[in-house]
């Protein structure tokens, strides 16, 4: 038991030696009091060690605060004093005394420095009065520290005013992804700035999680947008080919757009369709290494030479053409004319399915000694 009358012996003492060891001594009362301090000592601790605190050193003041700051009978006053102290003494005691009340947090959080905040956002409990505070205030670290603690309670539009505040800021995004407290319409805000990396750890939080629920009807409804997208197209293209097919629409008009946004199936099905041959086979002639049958199609069906330029810059995006190549394949499309188009596509439309697939070699090596003028492009020159 401390003797009382060593106590007053260091009161008197005015001395900073003096000062650190009646503080020192009291602490020890107060701390090794435990439970079973009665509310004098309480007081007694609290109202001495506040009338001498001006004048402790931070080095004693720290070590104070380290001792008292877990302590539940500690003077509130006292606590209060500490907590808003320089970062070194107030942080063990913002971080760990239940003796301050959420109203003292959310006072010293509205003026605190980032540090002083960073030791709340550290609390065991965070209650939502003084989560809001550090929301509005708080920097990057202080946001993501108080974001990755589980004790932290969020009213719903301070889930909000984070989520805006984590737009550009991975490490709070990814605090919050872990969150299962997550309301629904925080974490939709939250889903489209997300990182790649983010998205796929959140695959891993389980079917109960909100963001992975989000995340599975955000990949349904993508998929059925693009169906719908590509169904929708597939309308559009049937119907520009009936109105090339009914003269509503000109022929280069569909040529140019299926060519320039490299649709080349529905050229395909177009150049088909207004030649009467089998699509399959006009598909591959599109791409084929011979150019001779698709200027026989589109030449006989009126396409322009500035439509068809449009089809051979497609051509060349897929087969790597050349400068000389194209020019070359200008050349050969000015100088068939369209009657000799349409003559050499009835000898296309008599030779079947096949037309157009076999090589100039092979052809040749079949034809024997068949002369050129025979052959359908051929024939117009």
């Amino acid at each position: 038991m401390i003797n009382l009358s060593k106590l007053a012996e260091l009161a008197r003492d005015p001395s900073a030696i003096g000062r650190k060891s009646l503080v020192s001594t009291l602490t020890d009362l107060f701390v090794t009091a435990g439970d079973d301090r009665d509310e004098q000592i309480s007081l007694l601790f609290g109202d001495i060690v506040l009338k001498v605190l001006g004048q402790l050193e931070e080095e004693t003041r720290m070590i104070l605060a380290k001792r008292v700051c877990r302590e539940q009978g500690a003077p509130r006053d006292l606590m209060v004093k500490l907590a808003n102290d320089a970062i070194a003494v107030a942080e063990p005691v913002l971080t760990n005394s239940p003796a301050l009340t959420s109203e003292d947090l959310v006072a010293i959080a509205s003026s605190a420095s980032m540090e002083h905040l960073g030791a709340i956002a550290g609390r065991k409990t965070v209650d939502k009065a003084v989560t809001s505070v550090l929301v509005d205030r708080g920097d990057s670290k202080v946001l993501t520290k108080v974001a990755e603690n589980e004790g932290a309670e969020f009213a719903q539009s301070s889930f909000l005013k984070l989520v805006e505040k984590a737009r550009t800021d991975e490490a709070i995004q990814a605090a919050l992804v872990n969150r299962p407290d997550l309301p629904e319409d925080a974490a939709q805000a939250l889903l489209p700035f997300l990182t790649n990396a983010l998205q796929e750890r959140i695959t891993a939080l389980g079917a109960d999680n909100t963001l992975v629920q989000l995340l599975a009807e955000r990949a349904a409804t993508e998929v059925a947008a693009r169906a719908q997208k590509l169904e929708d197209a597939r309308e559009e293209s049937n119907a520009l080919i009936k109105d090339v097919i009914a003269k509503k629409t000109r022929i280069d008009d569909a040529v140019r757009m299926f060519a320039r946004s490299d649709r080349t199936a529905e050229l395909g099905m177009l150049l088909a369709r207004v030649s009467d041959l089998p699509p399959a086979a006009v598909s591959q002639l599109l791409f084929g290494a011979s150019d001779k049958a698709l200027i026989i199609l589109c030449k006989a069906n009126g396409v322009t030479a500035a439509a068809y330029k449009d089809v051979l810059t497609m051509r060349a995006r897929r087969l790597r053409m050349g400068g000389l190549e194209l020019n070359a394949a200008i050349q050969r499309y000015d100088s068939l004319s369209e009657e000799g188009a349409k003559r050499s596509l009835e000898t296309l439309r008599k030779s079947g399915a096949s037309f157009g697939l076999k090589s100039d070699d092979e052809a040749d090596e079949k034809s024997g000694s068949r002369s050129k003028k025979n052959i359908p492009f051929a024939s117009s020159r």
